[in-house]
C-alpha cells in the first residue's frame, strides 16, 4: 500500500513499517530494516533512520515547549515534528539520487506459508535474537556508556567541571551560530547516552549555584525564543543515543557506514538548526 509513497524516497514499501516503528524506539527500526531484502534499500532505511522522532525526543519536546513558549507550545511542537518529517523526506530523495543511485530493485513480495504458531519456536527465536544483540550489540552501548559518563564526571567529579563539559565551552563558537551557549551544547552531548539526559543536564548547569531555583523559571529567563527553537530543532535531528548506533552497527556490519550515518545526521542538525535560530532572530528583530 505504502510503495508508490515510499518510491519517492528510494525506499520499497517494506520500509514504511521499520521506519513507523521509529516513533516508538529507533533501536527496533534499525533492527527491523533487516526485512528489506535489497541491500541497498535496507541500508538507506538504516541511515534515514535516525531522523525519525523517537519517544525521548518526544518527550524532551513536550516538557520544554511549556517552558520556552508557554501558550503557543502545541504548535511549535507540531512544527518541529513536521520540520522534523520534511528533513527526513529531503534527506531521503537526496540520498537515494545521490549516494544510491542506481540501486533500486524491482518491488516484488511473495505472501509466505501461515501457520498456526507454536510457542516454542516463537520463544526460541526471542531468545537467540535477544543473546546475538546483547552480545553484539550490547558490548558497544556499554563501552560507549562508561565513556560518556567518565567525561561527564572526571576530573573533578562533577558535570560543570567535567572534561565534557569542557568540550562544550570548546565548542561554544559553533554554538554561537545556532545561539547555543556551552551549557546547551552539553545538554545536546549527554542525549548521546538517552535523549531525556538533556533535560537533567540542563537542570544541572541551569541551577548550579542557585539553590531552589526552578528550572522552568531559568531557562525561561536565560533562554531567548529563537535560541530555545534552534535547540529543540537540533535536540529533534542530533545523532542518535548510542544503543542505536550499536544497532546501526551491528545491522550494517560496517562502522564506515554507521559512522557516515552519525556524522551526516549531525551535520544536517548543525545546519538547520542555525538556519532556524538565523531566522527566528531576524523576525523577533523585525517585529521590535
Amino acid at each position: 500500500v505504502m510503495h508508490r509513497f515510499m518510491r519517492v524516497l528510494g525506499l520499497q514499501g517494506k520500509s514504511f513499517l521499520p521506519l513507523s516503528l521509529g516513533f516508538g524506539c529507533n533501536v527496533p527500526a534499525v533492527m527491523g530494516a533487516r526485512i528489506v531484502e535489497e541491500s541497498g534499500g535496507r541500508l538507506l532505511t538504516i541511515l534515514l533512520v535516525p531522523l525519525v522522532p523517537c519517544s525521548a525526543r518526544l518527550a524532551v519536546l513536550a516538557f520544554l515547549t511549556p517552558i520556552f513558549f508557554g501558550p503557543a507550545a502545541l504548535p511549535v511542537a507540531v512544527g518541529l515534528v513536521a520540520l522534523n518529517l520534511a528533513v527526513f523526506a529531503v534527506t531521503g530523495v537526496v540520498l537515494s539520487r545521490t549516494v544510491f543511485r542506481g540501486r533500486r530493485t524491482p518491488f516484488i513480495m511473495e505472501l509466505p506459508l501461515y501457520h498456526v504458531p507454536r510457542v516454542r519456536t516463537i520463544a526460541w527465536f526471542v531468545w537467540d535474537k535477544t543473546l546475538t544483540f546483547l552480545r553484539n550489540a550490547g558490548t558497544t552501548i556499554v563501552l560507549l556508556s562508561v565513556l560518556v559518563w567518565a567525561a561527564a564526571y572526571f576530573p573533578r567529579g562533577g558535570l560543570d567541571g567535567s572534561y565534557l563539559a569542557q568540550f562544550g565551552r570548546a565548542l561554544a563558537p559553533m554554538g554561537a551560530a545556532m545561539g547555543l551557549d556551552w551549557r546547551m551544547l552539553v545538554a545536546l552531548l549527554t542525549g548521546f547516552i538517552a535523549k531525556e539526559n538533556a533535560v537533567a543536564t540542563l537542570g544541572i548547569l541551569y541551577t548550579s549555584g542557585s539553590a531552589g531555583a526552578p528550572l522552568a523559571g531559568t531557562l525561561a529567563a536565560q533562554v531567548s525564543p529563537a535560541a530555545a527553537l534552534a535547540f529543540l530543532t537540533a535536540t529533534m535531528l542530533f545523532i542518535p543515543c548510542v544503543a542505536t548506533v550499536a544497532a546501526m552497527r551491528q545491522e550494517t556490519g560496517s562502522w564506515r557506514w554507521t559512522l557516515f550515518g552519525v556524522t551526516l545526521v549531525l551535520g544536517i542538525a548543525v545546519g538547520v538548526a542555525t538556519v532556524v535560530y538565523q531566522l527566528a532572530r531576524l523576525g523577533a528583530l523585525a517585529m521590535n
